[in-house]
């Protein structure tokens, strides 16, 4: 995860064990273009090491950062396990430095969203436009709204899954509601309850929508030299009816 959001620790075990490897569908892309890279690798908001670790354990030479230090700890640990050795700070996605330069940075689901406003997003683009050698790819995505699926959710508490933290076990649950409708953001919700029904942990983010226009208009006003983007990981046109947009800026 990036920027704002920066979950608690249980909060950040509950990310960890709902978001398996190989469960969102971006896992092939991501690394085979680091692979295929053969030079130094940046991960932004690498949150509990889902890529970044199957980085290292492919042999990339790759680092990373999160604003979570929660998020951290917990790719540290698994890390350690596997005697993987992270070269990972806490940094936020605006406003971080690195102490080489990269041929490829990635910014992995969703999580370029987290940034609400212009001048956020475009302190973002000048970031890892700074830590790129020249020539190098920035690679990342953002999801299509789609109106159909907010009309019908927005509002209710949906229940994701339950999850073992000290030795209890805790409930899920999330729920999105609007937060500006004139600058097409909402707020994001999730709430870890006890066997008793009890709260005992929440956290609240909001997100931005970033239809292609905007994004393209970002990428203009960028310092990056050029852009394209596919409508989802297997690199097709963008068009109606995508979930996902894959964004390439190119330095």
């Amino acid at each position: 995860m990036c920027s704002a959001n920066q979950f608690s620790e249980e909060l950040a075990v509950f990310y960890e064990a709902t978001h398996d490897y190989g469960d969102i569908g971006d896992e092939s892309f991501y690394l085979d273009a680091a692979t295929d890279a053969d030079e130094p690798v940046l991960e932004a908001a690498c949150g509990t090491g889902r890529l970044y670790l199957e980085l290292l354990r492919r042999g990339v030479d790759a680092d990373g950062f999160d604003v979570s230090p929660a998020m951290l700890d917990i790719l540290r640990e698994k890390a350690d396990d596997e005697g993987l050795t992270p070269t990972v700070w806490e940094a936020d996605l605006r406003s971080f430095d690195a102490d080489r330069e990269y041929a490829l940075a990635l910014v992995p689901y969703n999580s370029f969203c987290n940034l609400r406003g212009v001048d956020d997003q475009l302190a973002a683009l000048d970031a890892l436009h700074e830590v790129l050698k020249p020539g190098g790819r920035l690679l990342f995505d953002v999801y299509v709204p789609r109106y159909d699926v907010i009309a019908e959710a927005f509002g209710e508490w949906q229940d994701v899954r339950e999850v073992e933290y000290g030795g209890t076990t805790l409930r899920g649950r999330s729920r999105a509601t609007i937060e500006d409708q004139v600058a097409q953001t909402y707020r994001t919700e999730q709430e870890l309850l006890n066997t008793d029904g009890e709260v005992v942990a929440r956290d609240e983010f909001v997100l931005s929508h970033l239809p292609a226009q905007q994004v393209e208009l970002l990428a203009r006003h960028s310092r990056f030299e050029g852009w394209s983007v596919s409508g989802g990981f297997d690199g097709e046109h963008l068009e109606d009816g995508d979930g996902v947009q894959v964004w390439e800026l190119v330095k």
